[in-house]
């Protein structure tokens, strides 16, 4: 891919950092093929911007082998991606995920993270394999955690570092100048979506305050429902 030319691809996702994500690809000239997604705010902005919607819920796959397409984005999707989607964009499929690979890998891993008392944090773009999370790392952001984090705090952090990050990935991805580097699997750790704090969540006495603080934080998500407890 020479300098300054285009990519095409296609988007999939469920939250607002997908918007963002795909209007810094809009303003940069790079062709959105489709939006695969059946979250409301996903749908009606794709509407707004005339971009064909494609259903998540089943059959994508069907919908995406129709037309070559360099790469697949996948920013806040959090089901499995079928080894033959990832197989289809000619360039690659890459993942957003909200943590440092490959010590967080999984599910609410900025929850994790607090709960295991980190005194760093970040974000992870990277190519998606049929492995979840292994794929090799294309762009990381690294940050200190506030004394004071929540769950809350932490992913609007993370969602800042996604923007933040996005349009150097673009740049990279538009030269072909990216630089992968793979995982050190070794150092791994994944958190599955049916893991749970211990006793669910009640605070145990015998631990001590810093332990029993972080994880009122670690549980502290706001308004949003709290996946965890």
């Amino acid at each position: 891919m020479s300098k300054n030319q285009t990519f095409s691809c296609y988007l999939i996702g469920a939250d607002t950092l997908l918007i963002e994500c795909g209007e810094i690809l809009l303003e940069k000239n790079h062709r959105i093929l489709g939006v695969i997604s059946s979250a409301q705010r996903i749908t009606q902005w794709a509407q707004s911007k005339s971009l064909p919607i494609i259903s998540s819920e089943k059959g994508y796959a069907d919908k995406l082998k129709e037309t070559e397409f360099d790469y697949l984005f996948s920013i806040t999707h959090l089901a499995i991606i079928d080894d033959e989607v990832l197989a289809l964009p000619q360039k690659c499929a890459i993942n957003f995920h909200d943590g440092p690979l490959p010590g967080y890998a999984g599910l609410n891993t900025p929850a994790w993270a607090l709960n295991n008392c980190e005194e760093q944090y970040g974000i992870t773009w990277h190519r998606m394999t049929p492995g979840v999370d292994e794929g090799e790392i294309l762009k990381q952001s690294l940050f200190e955690v506030a004394n004071d984090e929540t769950s809350l705090s932490l992913n609007t952090r993370c969602f800042a570092a996604a923007l933040d990050s996005f349009p150097e990935l673009v740049g990279e991805l538009t030269t072909d100048s990216t630089s992968p580097i793979a995982q050190d699997l070794s150092q791994r750790s994944y958190f599955g979506k049916f893991k749970r704090p211990d006793a669910n969540g009640l605070l145990l006495w015998h631990k001590s305050a810093t332990k029993l603080e972080s994880l009122v934080r670690a549980l502290d998500f706001g308004d949003y429902p709290n996946p965890l407890a």
